[in-house]
């Protein structure tokens, strides 16, 4: 009984052919993307692409505090090698995909041996990322702001 009324089911909705079928376009609609950067770089530079350093104060060693940041495979990925007198330390800071090509400022901070990563928004603007940093004599790199980047779809009319 099951089976008679599953197959009745099938011969009435394959007996209800539409139509009203068209081929045309009724409301095309263009959506204009912003342009893409791509994720990984074709060249990368061997040399720092961002350095800052401040000379130790010390009476018989040339010690520094420097740090300097180069570029990877990863386009929006930067590693940073840090120094405070023999302490070398590296680690890596992330640029948000703002829609240009990314880059990365050092400025000095007020602080003596401290100074913030961050990069440039599309108006100019600093953006800070990260602070390197010495304190009682350890060097330390924090977290200082974090950016999230969101890609909207507008219809163009």
């Amino acid at each position: 009984m099951r089976y008679l009324f599953v197959f009745l089911v099938f011969i009435l909705l394959g007996c209800n052919s539409n139509n009203d079928k068209t081929d045309k376009v009724v409301d095309a609609r263009v959506i204009v993307l912003t342009d893409t950067i791509p994720g990984l770089r074709t060249s990368i530079k061997k040399e720092p692409v961002a350095s800052y350093s401040q000379k130790v104060p010390d009476e018989l060693n040339d010690w520094q505090f420097a740090v300097q940041v180069y570029e990877t495979k990863r386009r929006f990925h930067y590693v940073v090698r840090m120094q405070y007198k023999e302490l070398r330390v590296t680690d890596s800071i992330n640029i948000p995909n703002i829609g240009i090509e990314p880059s990365v400022q050092i400025q000095k901070d007020k602080d003596p041996f401290s100074c913030t990563l961050g990069f440039p928004d599309k108006k100019g603007q600093f953006k800070p990322l990260s602070r390197a940093s010495v304190k009682g004599e350890r060097l330390r790199f924090k977290t200082v702001a974090s950016y999230a980047v969101g890609v909207y779809r507008t219809e163009a009319k």
